[in-house]
């Protein structure tokens, strides 16, 4: 018996569990599109897009981050009065601030649909470790610290503009059902002794309008898909590391 006849004899149950995983995923992402508010999909991803709405940055998030927060203050006045306090409402959208945490580890990655701005708009002696597609998906390969730095690339970029036009930036929340576009508010990529050669990262957005101010409802599940492919990708990853361990 050869050895890579071995080694697949060896995880044949867990690059099945992998395959299995992968494909129930990608249903529940069919479920959660359909029924977005009883069917969490525990996803998020970013996008950015230039003012004719062309997508030059997407990153789904391979790995979930460890901690993420929507803060909602809603618009109002509160003014005393001689009875009591009277409140003014401002039914407006209300800005929300949203913040996420974690790392993506130090492993190599298979990454599906991702676009790094920095390739898009920067051509000049940057290299995409691209593999083609499969399935008519794009992958491609990428380590824990790359798959930081497209994330760094889509926030930096957000906040500058192309020919005197703004970009726009969209955070996705599958988990939570939420969509905005948002502007940066900050950013910190770290590391520490206890976790070296691993880099975490803390981003703070702010919501300054619905999504659907800015797409229609039908892109963004036609974006879902993409995330929803991301899962493949992962059980691609997890099958190469049972066979060869990277």
């Amino acid at each position: 018996m050869s050895a890579i006849s071995k080694v697949l004899k060896s995880q044949a149950s867990s690059i099945t569990g992998n395959a299995i995983d992968a494909v129930l995923s990608v249903g529940k992402a069919a479920l959660s599109a359909v029924m977005p508010d009883d069917i969490e999909y525990y996803l998020c991803s970013l996008e950015l897009y230039n003012q004719d709405k062309k997508r030059v940055g997407f990153l789904s998030f391979v790995v979930m981050p460890d901690q993420m927060e929507e803060t909602h203050s809603p618009i109002q006045t509160m003014v005393k009065t001689h009875r009591g306090i009277a409140t003014v409402l401002n039914d407006s959208f209300a800005p929300v601030d949203i913040s996420f945490s974690g790392t993506f580890g130090r492993k190599w990655r298979l990454l599906s649909s991702f676009k790094d701005p920095k390739l898009e708009l920067d051509t000049k002696g940057f290299l995409n470790l691209s593999l083609g597609s499969v399935a008519g998906i794009g992958v491609g390969l990428k380590s824990g610290y790359g798959v930081t730095k497209i994330m760094e690339h889509i926030l930096q970029r957000s906040y500058k503009t192309q020919g005197g036009k703004p970009f726009y930036l969209i955070f996705n929340n599958y988990a939570l059902n939420t969509s905005y576009v948002c502007d940066v508010i900050n950013y910190t990529v770290y590391q520490d002794v206890n976790t070296n050669v691993m880099w975490n990262y803390s981003v703070h957005l702010r919501a300054v309008a619905e999504n659907s101010s800015f797409f229609k409802i039908s892109n963004r599940l036609k974006n879902l898909k993409d995330v929803a492919s991301m899962q493949i990708a992962n059980g691609l990853t997890n099958v190469v590391s049972n066979m060869i361990g990277f």
